[in-house]
């Protein structure tokens, strides 16, 4: 599989807008990268730490998906029952 680097933010003044952006909500959990190839599923950190073990729902969503090959780069968070993240609960791994 590629090798892909992270979309990291950067500061600006105002919010852009037009068909080439896309934006997203910023919750508070933890930046990572999936990596989907075949069977095998890959959970990578910034700082280059594999992190699959700890999180196996994720694995096992990752791999429910029919594409078998893809790489996602995101925010993985726990939401609560109102919708507000709980990072508490992300970081003790409770799904």
């Amino acid at each position: 599989m590629r090798s892909f680097e992270f979309c990291l933010p950067t500061k600006g003044i105002a919010v852009p807008s037009g068909p080439d952006w896309l934006h997203e909500v910023k919750y508070d959990g933890y930046r990572l990268l999936l990596e989907r190839d075949g069977d095998r599923v890959r959970l990578i950190t910034r700082g280059g730490y594999n992190w699959t073990s700890r999180y196996p729902w994720i694995v096992e969503a990752a791999r429910k998906v029919r594409q078998k090959q893809f790489v996602l780069d995101g925010e993985a968070v726990v939401l609560g029952v109102a919708g507000v993240s709980d990072f508490n609960a992300l970081h003790s791994r409770k799904p």
